[in-house]
């Protein structure tokens, strides 16, 4: 297992996309939160505003499934969905005498670390570099960290889910242009359902799914059982899709 991981890691390293991806998040975010902090963008009404961290509105953005599904499946498409369309390396590893399933999770784990660096710490860490450059170091009191701590620990529990179905919508699909177009889909529809649903079972699910967690967790207070509720929400839906995905693989035939 830990030689499929260092594989993935050397295969992750060599990939052009993955840099590219990394280099143009680190300077789009740079840049959003320079616009935010001059005040040459606008953005107001974020959940950090009603956390008193309006420095770091420009982390919203990031925290938006119609936005960063471009990122994450741009990596699945170019990183794993060309991998299970060309068997090969696939097939080799098998013959080597690795199991499906620790092929399957070394490839969710390299990936999901890679979709968790341009997401999320990439954003987090220009947020406090350029926080810091620009004098606003003071809005990292106590309070403010214990709250970052709890909402980027939650989000990325469910982040988590959703590398995952990603993931298995990459090996499904075997098509770097179908895995981003079925991703794009998937949260279109979660999308819809959140603005346009007035059913309430519809709602009741809805709200009892990773999705609606993404901007749930952002509150400026959470109680113990809303916390712990997330978290369970966040477990059971990984193990799930996880679980599925290691199936589906186990059944796909591989040429």
């Amino acid at each position: 297992m830990i030689n499929l991981v260092k594989a993935e890691f050397y295969k992750l390293h060599r990939n052009k996309t993955f840099w590219v991806v990394t280099g143009t998040v680190t300077g789009f975010s740079s840049l959003l939160h320079l616009l935010v902090i001059y005040d040459w963008w606008l953005l107001s009404g974020t959940d950090f505003d009603q956390a008193g961290l309006s420095e770091l509105n420009a982390l919203s953005p990031f925290t938006l499934p119609l936005f960063f599904h471009l990122i994450v499946s741009t990596l699945a498409g170019y990183f794993i969905s060309t991998e299970f369309s060309q068997s090969g390396v696939i097939k080799n590893q098998l013959l080597s005498g690795n199991k499906r399933s620790q092929i399957y999770l070394a490839k969710l784990l390299v990936f999901s670390l890679s979709s968790i660096l341009a997401v999320i710490v990439i954003p987090v860490l220009t947020a406090i570099i350029v926080v810091n450059l620009t004098g606003y170091s003071e809005i990292f009191s106590p309070s403010a960290v214990m709250y970052l701590e709890r909402v980027y620990s939650l989000f990325t529990l469910h982040f988590l889910c959703f590398t995952s179905i990603v993931l298995l919508i990459a090996m499904v699909t075997e098509d770097s242009g179908r895995t981003i177009l079925f991703t794009l889909l998937l949260s279109v529809v979660m999308f819809a359902v959140e603005k346009l649903s007035s059913a309430p079972m519809i709602r009741f699910v809805y709200e009892h799914t990773f999705f609606y967690q993404f901007s749930h967790v952002f509150k400026a207070s959470m109680a113990k059982g809303e916390v712990l509720t997330s978290i369970l929400i966040g477990a059971v839906t990984f193990t799930v899709i996880t679980t599925s995905g290691i199936y589906l693989f186990n059944r796909k035939e591989i040429n």
